[in-house]
């Protein structure tokens, strides 16, 4: 007692926060303090362990903020996706457009209608359009009698026709471009009249119309003409696609503006004139998301059925109709989103599962490096509870912090991830403005992943100081020593349960995780789908935890044959103690197998991007023609785009569809027709990938021209048109012709895949026939006087060598006239197009998130586990020292036993990563479009590695390596036998 009130009074002589402490601990000794004083003294203590406390705070930091991250960035890909789709289309395809039509025109149910329509749309479109429709209305088709001083004959059946088109011109005009004249006064009998009418009949403001019903032509209708007018923009939302060029089926039909009141007016008194009573309700895009998008579906589904109820009941009604194409659009988005999260969600499962176990294992490493603290004041007299509660306030204060800060960075993250990898002309199309990310990326939104991430790290904090709270200082050495205790998942082969468990996993994502399976089942996924890849990299880390000590083992017994101890040393250190390197082992592995799987799919993703480009166009460029071009008219179409430059080859093709015959059930069949002699060098070096058949292009080709002495068309035929009409190569079959009869074809090869056809297309899958064969079959069954110029080449596909400016050049020249085109398809177009899809570009940001994370906590927790590690031994490196060890050879010591850490992380992860991705790849597989179930999986993807990217990630965790070496390095060859054993002072 005497001794220690003698070192109280030399520490009281020192000053500053050192005496306080003594202070305490003097007081703790002599039994002259309380419960509560040694709870604030354990305070004290553990909180010397501050740098470590803020890795854990950072660790939980960065875990809540993968956790928010992924939520708020694929709603923003969603919703990107969802605005990209509704502005793809006109106007008429997103607004809500509602039609009445009567048989008589009467002003009385107009009002009765207008009133039941527009409440009916405020009730149920409210929420996203506009509840002040436009309203316009449409008279049947009428005869034009007399305009200006012409005359016309009602009986002639080329007489002119019109149609009355009623608008409010207050809210019309700023969308009228006033070519002459005005707009019809109020209560005048006045209207006008397009240009095209006006150029047509060379009339002027001022010429009287006067227009009378079919049938009688004794009711007439006169308007004087106030003016000429054009839309100042044909595209405008104002119009809904509303057409006012003259139309018609062979007589032109010209609309007449009038104002609603001159409409009904002159109109009424007309017999059996009808009319097409129209409300426009103008949709506003972004206030529609993802989040609202059933619900707005629903809204429109229930409009539909209130006006179909409530409106035709009404007197005068004949009928109702909604167009729309909204509805569809949403429904179309809703099955892509159901194929993309079993993709999506697997990676997410796997990032955020990496950023928990960082959590765990810094706040393990926190305990672990306090551990001696906890156990003297555990044996001094502090309960458990109290320790407990030391730690559950630093984890809650760290948990709060990072609930609050995570949120507000995540959205930050999101919107700078959407801005990254989606273009900004794909954003600027779809209407997505910076505050239009910023609303949707809102950090309340995510106020509940935040605090589950927050409460998973406190409970980490929690569960690892319970685990050495329970530990005297006895067993805390024995343990430092030689540990004795075998961890849970060793003790009862949780490793081995995981790996069984995902066998079972992938036996399911065989069953149920391809895509077609998915879009037929609606994209619903079993919570051990999305999981399974994550079980997968856990199961195989925790196996290389359990090699770990028996490759130590024999890596020690190889080095005890060699010269020197330190290779000796570095393995037997961790033979003896593998559960201080199995965290770093464990991170390690599972950082760098999440690493490669994402580095390796974002490659494959990117390469099977372009090679579904390739396959849908199939060429360079593909020139699709309105007819097919027979009666030597191809010939002439040949020599007209060999004039074009850049074109190196040309292959003709002819694309149709035949039907089994009726004994086979008639199913209709995609044909191709090719020419063998030019279509491997056009589609060749394009689109043929060697999985799509068992034979090469060139050589099918080659038993397509032989032609068969018995009149058979030469064929390829797709594994499912094998499979359902039993038909194997060298066998021959029969289809139905287009013009009559029946073709017998031979069945020269058996393909998986061919560019351009998607075998679920058709319930026959598809054909490649040779071409000239199949013209001879088709022409050979036609009768006398049947018109031959249909039967020729369609399709032109053509080799390009030019630059991606000329190409863009062609593919416009080609759709010029002269050229019959209907469809001009280029490869680096629609590569473009594919690659800036939101949901392809969402799943990139996404995986670069997962390595970029993988990467930085591996980084991290390599450097604070070396620097911990290395205090923890420093009595042991101090020995070492004082008994002659040099400095280069604690260096090399330090050096073998990280070299035998970073190989059984490294090697172990690259396998796993191999593994995973193998596995997993052919089921993560997603729509890039609007979905279209035919086209889902072809071409099957195929596993593609970026080893430069794959390059730059391992030098990264070298870095790391070196860092942590030099850091351990430096603090073990500072540190002499005094200095280490006061690190232990009580």
């Amino acid at each position: 007692m005497g001794l220690d009130v003698a070192r109280q009074r030399q520490a009281d002589q020192a000053g500053g926060t050192r005496p306080a402490l003594r202070r305490a601990v003097g007081l703790w000794r002599g039994r002259k303090t309380g419960p509560g004083a040694a709870g604030r003294l354990a305070g004290l203590r553990l909180a010397r362990g501050w740098p470590l406390l803020l890795a854990v705070g950072a660790g939980m930091l960065v875990a809540v903020v993968l956790v928010c991250t992924v939520p708020l960035y694929t709603s923003l890909v969603a919703n990107v996706q969802l605005q990209r789709a509704i502005h793809s289309g006109s106007p008429s395809d997103y607004n809500v457009q509602a039609v009445a039509v009567s048989d008589t025109i009467a002003a009385t149910p107009r009002g009765s209608t207008d009133t039941a329509v527009t409440a009916l749309g405020k009730q149920y479109l409210g929420s996203f359009a506009a509840v002040a429709p436009t309203y316009y209305t449409v008279s049947d088709d009428m005869l034009l009698l007399k305009l200006g001083t012409q005359t016309f004959n009602p009986s002639d059946p080329r007489a002119r026709q019109v149609t009355y088109d009623a608008f409010d011109f207050a809210a019309a005009a700023p969308h009228m471009h006033i070519l002459a004249g005005s707009v019809p006064h109020a209560g005048a009998a006045e209207a006008m009249v397009t240009k095209e009418m006006a150029d047509a009949f060379h009339i002027t403001p001022g010429a009287a119309l006067t227009v009378a019903e079919f049938g009688e032509h004794n009711i007439t209708s006169t308007v004087t003409v106030s003016g000429v007018w054009e839309p100042t923009d044909a595209s405008d939302p104002y119009w809904n696609g509303l057409d006012f060029s003259a139309d018609g089926s062979g007589t032109l039909i010209y609309p007449v503006l009038v104002s609603v009141d001159t409409f009904f007016g002159q109109l009424a008194h007309f017999d059996t004139l009808g009319m097409h009573q129209n409300w426009i309700f103008y949709s506003h895009p972004d206030a529609i998301t993802t989040a609202n998008m059933a619900r707005v579906a629903a809204d429109i589904g229930t409009f539909r059925a209130r006006m179909n109820g409530n409106v035709q009941a009404l007197p005068g009604i004949a009928s109702v109709s909604i167009l729309t194409g909204l509805d569809q659009t949403i429904s179309d988005i809703q099955s892509q989103q159901a194929l993309l999260a079993l993709p999506l969600y697997v990676i997410v499962a796997q990032v955020v599962g990496l950023a928990l176990l960082f959590v765990a294992a810094m706040a393990a490493l926190l305990v672990e490096g306090q551990a001696q603290e906890i156990t003297t004041l555990k044996s001094r007299g502090a309960s458990g509870s109290q320790l407990l509660t030391t730690f559950s306030a630093q984890g809650v204060v760290m948990g709060i912090v990072a609930a609050v800060v995570g949120p507000v960075l995540a959205a930050l993250l999101a919107i700078w991830l959407i801005q990254r990898f989606v273009s900004s002309a794909v954003l600027s199309g779809a209407g997505i403005s910076s505050s239009y990310l910023t609303q949707l990326a809102s950090p309340a939104g995510v106020i509940l992943p935040a605090l589950v991430g927050a409460l998973l790290g406190v409970v980490a904090v929690i569960l690892t100081a319970w685990q050495s709270a329970q530990m005297d200082v006895l067993a805390f050495r024995r343990e430092q020593a030689r540990p004795t205790r075998v961890p849970f998942w060793k003790r009862y082969y949780l490793d081995l349960a995981l790996v069984a468990l995902c066998l079972v996993g992938y036996f399911e994502l065989g069953q149920f995780g391809g895509t077609t399976t998915r879009a037929a089942l609606g994209g619903a996924n079993s919570p051990l789908l999305l999981v399974t890849p994550a079980l997968l990299l856990l199961a195989g880390a925790l196996i290389v935890l359990r090699v770990l000590p028996l490759g130590a083992q024999a890596g020690a017994r190889l080095a005890a044959r060699g010269k020197g101890l330190t290779s000796l040393l570095a393995f037997a250190q961790v033979e003896r103690s593998p559960g201080r390197y199995s965290r770093m082992t464990l991170l390690l592995v599972l950082a760098v197998g999440l690493g490669f799987f994402a580095l390796t799919f974002d490659s494959s993703l990117t390469h099977n991007v372009r090679d579904q480009a390739a396959y849908s166009v199939g060429a360079d460029v593909r020139l699709q023609t309105s007819n097919g071009l027979g009666d030597k008219r191809d010939a002439a179409e040949l020599a007209l785009l060999r004039q074009q430059p850049g074109i190196a080859t040309i292959s003709e093709a002819y694309r149709t569809q035949l039907s089994t015959t009726p004994d086979l059930g008639s199913n209709p069949v995609d044909v191709l027709g090719v020419d063998p002699a030019t279509f491997a060098a056009v589609a060749g070096p394009v689109s043929w990938r060697g999985d799509y058949a068992s034979a090469s292009l060139p050589d099918l080709m080659g038993r397509l021209k032989i032609a068969d002495s018995s009149g058979r068309v030469g064929a390829l035929i797709s594994d499912d048109f094998a499979a359902q009409f039993h038909v194997a190569a060298g066998q021959a079959f029969t289809l139905s012709l287009p013009s009559s009869g029946v073709a017998t074809f031979s069945a020269v090869a058996i393909v998986h895949e061919f560019p351009t056809l998607y075998p679920q297309r058709e319930t026959g899958s598809f054909v490649v026939a040779n071409m000239n064969q199949l013209f001879s079959a088709i022409k050979g069954n036609l009768q006398p006087g049947d018109d031959t110029s249909l039967y020729g080449p369609n399709e032109f596909w053509l080799r390009y060598t030019g630059t991606a400016a000329q190409e863009s050049r062609l593919v416009t020249t080609l759709r010029e006239g002269k050229f019959h085109s209907q469809a001009v398809l280029g490869l680096r177009d629609t590569t473009a197009a594919n690659q800036a899809n939101p949901v392809s570009a969402g799943m990139r940001g996404l995986l670069l998130v997962g390595a970029v994370t993988a990467a930085l906590l591996a980084v991290l927790g390599s450097i604070i586990q070396s620097l911990l590690a290395t205090r923890q031994r420093a009595r042991q490196f101090a020995v070492l020292r004082t008994i002659g060890m040099a400095g280069r050879e604690l260096t090399g010591l330090l050096l073998g036993e990280q070299v035998v850490v970073y190989l059984f992380g490294l090697v172990g992860g690259i396998i796993l990563g191999l593994v995973l991705t193998s596995a997993t790849l052919p089921f993560l597989q997603f729509s890039t479009t609007t979905v279209d179930t035919s086209t889902l999986g072809i071409p099957a993807y195929v596993l593609t590695f970026n080893w430069q990217a794959i390059g730059y990630f391992f030098l990264a965790l070298l870095a790391a390596f070196v860092v942590a070496l030099l850091i351990a390095a430096r603090y073990a060859n500072t540190i002499g036998l005094g200095k280490a054993l006061r690190l232990g002072e009580d």
